[in-house]
């Protein structure tokens, strides 16, 4: 796998003024799940575009981030992020410790459950005392098997009760969650996604791959699959 070239699919495809108003709204839905505030250290595994990282950035937050991809790593730096360029798995060597470690649309690119179980037990090892981390990822009872077809690279499959497993058996202590689709919590969430979930917008995009207006259909389509939001302590 090339640090050079990896995920540059992502990059070269630029969000609309919608899709990055309900990337924004759905980042902050996750920052006041966690409780983040000012002063807090926080280190963000694969940031992407930097949506979060903006709101983190905003706010005083002490933000770092691990982006292999250089043109996203040098976005972020010039927007005054601190970058670490690594491919994870497996966690660089880092030398500080952090109030949180948070993933969003990331865990779930991981090989299987032995990678998965390894990063959250590395990340784990990273966070302060009472330190949270914090995972975000698509829930396969929602997407089925768009869960595949949408991002080359999913390979472990991520639901609320497989989530919550793998943190206890990576040592956490307690967990809380919820659902989100795009930036809707509750049961509007629940039944925004349970409509998306019935789109034919992923049929019609693997029947038309050229289409651009199939292919922005299905980006809607995703952008309000479910999502599950979970905060796992570290019990020392």
């Amino acid at each position: 796998m090339s640090e050079t070239t990896f995920y540059d699919h992502f990059h070269q495809d630029k969000p609309t003024g919608p899709g990055a108003w309900v990337a924004c709204r759905f980042s902050r839905s996750i920052l006041e799940f966690a409780g983040m505030k000012a002063g807090d250290k926080v280190l963000e595994i694969g940031p992407g575009r930097g949506v979060f990282a903006d709101l983190c950035l905003e706010r005083s937050i002490d933000y770092t981030a691990i982006e292999p991809n250089p043109h996203l790593a040098q976005s972020l730096e010039g927007r005054g992020a601190t970058v670490i360029r690594a491919i994870v798995p497996p966690l660089p060597e880092l030398e500080e410790k952090f109030d949180y470690v948070v993933m969003i649309n990331v865990l779930e690119h991981m090989s299987g459950v032995k990678e998965a179980l390894a990063v959250a037990e590395q990340v784990r090892r990273c966070l302060a005392p009472g330190g949270k981390f914090v995972v975000c990822s698509p829930d396969y009872l929602n997407l089925r098997w768009q869960f595949f077809n949408c991002d080359f690279s999913h390979g472990y499959v991520t639901t609320q009760r497989r989530l919550s497993q793998l943190l206890i058996s990576a040592g956490y202590g307690t967990s809380r969650s919820c659902y989100l689709s795009g930036p809707l919590s509750g049961f509007l969430g629940i039944l925004l996604a349970g409509i998306a979930a019935w789109l034919p917008f992923g049929t019609l995009h693997a029947w038309f791959p050229r289409s651009a207006l199939c292919f922005k259909l299905y980006k809607i389509q995703l952008t309000f699959s479910r999502k599950v939001l979970i905060a796992g302590e570290d019990s020392g």
